[in-house]
């Protein structure tokens, strides 16, 4: 049995989206993030060397992860993350059945028992649109809410940390799949890094190199030959079929300008494009392919 059998996939489709929507966040961007990265470099958080070597679990997977902790990040005030503060009454509802369903699939938690109550007034409040409309708005608004908050937080506090911690985990892998897929998204957020000053600014304001060059492991070539499908990402060329092209990985951003070696920095090039591109930026080409785009060559 594989990890994505223990996936439900509404909340990885929540999870992506409060990720991206988090990397549009200059105060997570420049505060969360920061501080995150900071933590890493200096050895108080996990992995030490994000953004020196190219990691499997490395900027993508640990966006994802720290996604996940904003997203249940509890405000003492108000008893209640201000992420789930911000959705109004039904997505509240909606997106608390999306987190139990999943927690209850993951097998990460103990209290099993009290998933299953919650999940089960869930779905008591939301039978009640059929049966007894003004009943069901007045759960979902006041008495409903107030009291799935108080259950949610009676959760959290009963959760151990591994236990967050494993589900946390579970659920990053597919996030970074999707951030890593998204060349132009990788791009984006290795420019985001270097934008909140992440560390190779100068007192002028110019990037400079403070990542030394890094040897790239067979698998992190394996992932990049896998996500540009063997093709230079500038010129399209296939590399891989190439006899006489042995092909490059390229920083995106280059180090001499404050790049990374993580893996969203990195992409696949031919030896002339990879010559030619040098140290400079280049604007990073889309590697999503065009289905829609894509002119029609047969019919089915």
């Amino acid at each position: 049995m594989g990890i994505e059998s223990n996936l439900y996939f509404p909340f990885v489709i929540r999870l992506y989206g409060f990720t991206l929507f988090c990397l549009c966040d200059g105060n997570f961007t420049g505060m969360d993030l920061f501080y995150h990265i900071k933590d890493c470099v200096k050895g108080r958080e996990d992995p030490h060397n994000l953004l020196f070597n190219p990691l499997e679990k490395g900027l993508a997977f640990k966006l994802a992860e720290w996604s996940f902790e904003k997203m249940f990040e509890i405000d003492e005030e108000s008893g209640i993350s201000p992420y789930m503060e911000s959705l109004d009454n039904e997505n509240f509802i909606w997106f608390l059945s999306d987190f139990f369903e999943a927690a209850s699939q993951s097998g990460c938690f103990k209290n099993v028992s009290l998933i299953k109550k919650i999940l089960g007034e869930i779905e008591e409040i939301g039978s009640l649109y059929e049966t007894n409309e003004t009943t069901y708005w007045r759960k979902v608004k006041r008495s409903g809410r107030i009291s799935l908050i108080d259950q949610l937080n009676e959760f959290l506090d009963s959760c151990s940390d591994e236990e967050l911690a494993n589900m946390r985990g579970l659920y990053a892998y597919p996030i970074a799949d999707r951030i890593l897929h998204d060349r132009e998204l990788c791009s984006f957020v290795a420019e985001t890094v270097m934008d909140i000053g992440f560390d190779g600014e100068t007192v002028e304001g110019m990037r400079s190199q403070w990542v030394e060059r890094s040897k790239w492991p067979q698998r992190v070539k394996d992932i990049l030959i896998a996500r540009d499908r063997g093709k230079c990402a500038l010129c399209g060329v296939d590399i891989i079929n190439e006899l006489s092209e042995l092909g490059n990985i390229d920083h995106i951003f280059p180090l001499s300008g404050g790049g990374c070696n993580d893996l969203v920095n990195l992409q696949l090039l031919c030896s002339h494009c990879n010559s030619e591109k040098r140290q400079q930026e280049i604007e990073t080409r889309s590697s999503v392919p065009q289905y829609i785009r894509r002119l029609k060559t047969r019919k089915i």
